[in-house]
């Protein structure tokens, strides 16, 4: 009895890295790589020179998965910014307590901001196919459709 529980043992602690090993999914990896700006698309190093002029470039990551790329710039002044493939943005995000650049809200999102919340900034844009999400200095989250218009408070 005692060598058949060894080898029953034996047996699983064998087994369990090769079960484990071959549970791996390999389609949720990506490959990130870093990039020179020369590297980025154009339509990125030209936002990057129009809304942040005189800005250093810190690190530029490419990140390659099954669907395709995707950028982020980090900037010496603490900035970051991504990019979909094409190279338009989706994302700026600026240090704690400033603000992203006037230049990069939509009019009607910046005068709901001004309106509604006074004396707050901007803090965080992300753009998709549905619209904008916005975060504010103050911590708050608010949600606009692709026109800009108000929706809700992301809570």
């Amino acid at each position: 009895m005692r060598i058949a529980t060894k080898l029953i043992m034996s047996a699983l602690l064998v087994s369990l890295p090769v079960v484990t090993w071959s549970c791996d999914d390999d389609d949720d990896k990506s490959d990130k790589t870093e990039i020179s700006l020369d590297q980025l698309p154009q339509a990125s190093a030209t936002f990057l020179t129009q809304h942040f002029p005189g800005a250093t470039v810190l690190r530029i990551t490419r990140d390659t998965d099954r669907e395709g790329s995707e950028y982020e710039v980090t900037l010496t002044n603490g900035f970051e910014i991504e990019f979909d493939g094409t190279g338009e943005w989706t994302d700026v995000n600026a240090p704690a307590g400033q603000a992203v650049p006037a230049s990069v809200v939509p009019t009607a999102i910046a005068s709901y901001v001004t309106t509604n919340y006074p004396g707050q900034n901007i803090n965080e844009i992300s753009r998709d196919s549905r619209g904008y999400e916005v975060e504010l200095t103050s911590g708050t989250d608010l949600e606009f459709d692709l026109d800009g218009n108000f929706i809700r408070v992301d809570r």
